[in-house]
């Protein structure tokens, strides 16, 4: 990817809320069915109803501003997934790409080699989609297009 001047200095990605929207729509489908069926088949129906309610809980937590965010800057990129930060430096990165993931297509990340964290998780990873990991998120881009910005901040500052 091109880009037509001088990289900014601190870019925010942040991810749409209409995924989190729709998963949060579609608990609350979940839980409602499991009321109305909770006097039929009660074990069912807290199963069910508990699973998508914490699953209606975990998008709702996600809505909240500053809870997912992919921040590039100088130093590196930062993730940021549910409050969490993971952060990488531009030299603990060899290539960024689209992969697909069963029906998706993400951002693949492959590793320098003196990245040892997760190396067995990261093994498995390479065999399924050719990278050692992968963005949980396109943050409002296509995959193919994030990938492509993502290497070019890398090899800006590597």
């Amino acid at each position: 990817m091109t880009t037509s001047g001088p990289l900014p200095a601190v870019e925010l990605l942040r991810p749409s809320p209409w995924k989190m929207l729709a998963l949060l729509a579609i608990c609350a489908g979940f839980v409602w069915m499991a009321v109305v069926i909770g006097e039929r088949h009660l074990l069912i129906a807290w199963l069910c109803g508990g699973f998508f309610g914490l699953c209606a809980l975990v998008a709702l937590v996600s809505l909240l501003p500053g809870a997912n965010h992919l921040r590039l800057d100088a130093d590196g990129i930062e993730l940021r997934s549910l409050f969490r930060v993971t952060r990488w430096g531009w030299r603990d990165v060899v290539r960024f790409g689209p992969t697909r993931v069963g029906l998706h297509t993400m951002v693949g990340i492959d590793f320098a080699d003196h990245v040892d964290a997760a190396a067995r998780l990261r093994r498995v990873n390479r065999g399924l989609t050719g990278f050692d990991g992968a963005l949980p998120d396109t943050f409002g881009h296509k995959a193919s297009v994030l990938a492509a910005k993502l290497e070019t901040w890398r090899q800006a500052h590597a």
